[in-house]
């Protein structure tokens, strides 16, 4: 900690120190501030006295969450440097005057902006996306059963021993796949459900683009902007360890913050989420396209040929443990020596704010694999399978209401009804839900690749196989049950739902951190 004034006279402020010394002295100031305003301390002043966790109360900028991620969070996708100096100054504008910061967003600028886009837009609008799920697909539900929108195509099943005809349309499931789409982009204008506030520092935004006067003070004013920070939360991807200034940004956060809140929010997390999405709407397009040629043959075709796609999935998928298996091997093995930055004097700015709190670089170093990886497990944000289970369980859910809004249209008997509505719902949603619980046990198990090459595709090639076999059982049991009777279909959706419970396991064993 920095050295105590006398006790016989208050101890001189840091803008009074700061004026009294020469060295790293602002040969000009910005055109932007007051001359009459206390004069600000530069990056060497705040090395010389320690300065790093001074409030630049002055140019605190901040902005909400939500309008962040506005206007297809161009934000995110920007790139400053690609910028002209009006552009940077529009990035500058969006934000606003703030006193303190609900969020400080910590995040590695190595890794594509889209991917933190795409975090935080599920991370803050999943309940807006399930609303507009529900609207658009119950509306063509709704439309569907008032005949108001066409059922151009029937397929045969056997239903309670009956053989019968079954007329469907693509809305329903067209309606799932752009209302998801539609939700998660819309989110951010929905009106806020929550009282508390969510305004953030976002670094392109909160930090001037193009003025360099004011750019210096930001960046080098950061730690003074974590200490006015209710909450770190960190979009940890693989290279954010490895960055000299996001070790910084940790560091200066507890060191400010004793028991501020930091959270764990692991971009692999929502990869996941979409490539299972994607993975059931390719199946289920294929799947549906193939029962319009109205062949017992093209049953079974439909299901081999739509779970063809999953192959490249699950290898994506493997990809995407492998980032997740690092996480806390970084954290085990992080060796602050090993953190790169551009900028020799960045790195001893850095360094010398984290021996002056921690005692020692190798005291952080030990922080940073004992108490913090402890604490950053403790608080990891969305790491469970069921932060977004009724999301990935939509498309299977608009699949289901397709065959029952037809089953309906198609005027089968009560009893045949309630036996193709026991039947779909067991397949769809309770083993299509233990197949998705698969697919991630699956991934996350043979993740680690055995070898190097182009033969890394067999081991997918096992994982598609073993997961393409339990889909084609499961759907050869539901239609076996359905076919027989309403006690049998009942068995068999019994039957998944005690599967479900004893395999709960898997999903812990996938999204755990």
């Amino acid at each position: 900690m920095g050295q105590q004034g006398s006790i016989s006279e208050p101890a001189p402020s840091f803008a009074d120190v700061c004026g009294a010394l020469e060295a790293g002295e602002r040969a000009t100031s910005s055109e932007s501030l007051d001359s009459n305003l206390p004069k600000i301390p530069d990056k060497f002043q705040r090395l010389a006295l320690l300065g790093h966790l001074e409030v630049d109360a002055e140019i605190a900028r901040g902005i909400s969450l939500r309008e962040s991620l506005r206007q297809g969070g161009w934000l995110w996708l920007t790139c400053p440097a690609k910028l002209d100096e009006k552009s940077c100054a529009a990035l500058w504008n969006r934000s606003r005057p703030v006193k303190r910061f609900d969020v400080f967003l910590s995040h590695a600028w190595m890794t594509a902006g889209r991917w933190k886009l795409l975090s935080l837009l599920m991370q803050s609008g999943s309940h807006q996306v399930l609303f507009v799920w529900v609207l658009g697909v119950g509306a063509a539900a709704a439309l569907s059963l008032l005949g108001l929108l066409p059922s151009p195509w029937t397929f045969q099943a056997r239903v309670d021993g009956l053989d019968v005809s079954i007329p469907f349309g693509p809305w329903i499931l067209l309606a799932s796949f752009l209302a998801t789409f539609l939700g998660l982009v819309s989110a951010p204008y929905f009106p806020s459900t929550r009282r508390q506030s969510d305004i953030c520092f976002v670094d392109v935004a909160s930090i001037h683009q193009s003025d360099k006067d004011l750019m210096e003070r930001g960046i080098y004013g950061i730690g003074g902007f974590l200490s006015i920070s209710a909450e770190l939360r960190v979009l940890w991807s693989a290279p954010y360890l490895s960055r000299l200034w996001c070790v910084f940004e940790l560091a200066a956060f507890r060191t400010a913050n004793p028991s501020g809140k930091i959270t764990l929010s692991p971009l692999f997390v929502e990869m996941i989420v979409v490539m299972i999405l994607l993975m059931q709407y390719f199946y289920l397009g294929i799947w549906w396209s193939l029962r319009t040629l109205r062949s017992e043959v093209c049953f079974d075709l439909s299901h081999a040929l739509g779970v063809l796609p999953s192959f490249v999935v699950l290898h994506v998928l493997r990809k995407v443990h492998v980032v997740k298996h690092t996480l806390f091997s970084k954290l085990e093995s992080f060796d602050i020596s090993e953190a790169q930055c551009t900028s020799d004097f960045d790195k001893n700015f850095i360094r010398t704010a984290i021996v002056q709190w921690y005692g020692s670089e190798g005291a952080f170093t030990d922080f940073v694999r004992g108490p913090l990886r402890k604490e950053l497990a403790a608080s990891a944000h969305c790491c469970t399978f069921f932060d977004y289970e009724l999301l990935l369980l939509s498309p299977v859910a608009a699949s289901v209401l397709t065959v029952i809004c037809g089953s309906w249209l198609g005027g089968l008997p009560h009893p045949a009804i309630a036996v193709q509505v026991v039947s779909t719902i067991s397949l769809g949603l309770v083993w299509g839900r233990l197949s998705i619980k698969l697919s991630l046990c699956l991934c996350d198990r043979f993740a680690q690749p055995r070898w190097s090459d182009a033969r890394d595709y067999l081991q997918t090639l096992l994982v598609f196989l073993i997961f393409a076999a339990f889909v084609f059982a499961a759907t050869v049991l539901s239609r076996a049950a359905k076919s027989c009777s309403l006690k049998a279909s009942l068995a068999f959706l019994l039957f998944g739902l005690l599967s479900s419970c004893l395999s709960s396991r898997l999903a812990r064993m996938s999204w755990r951190l």
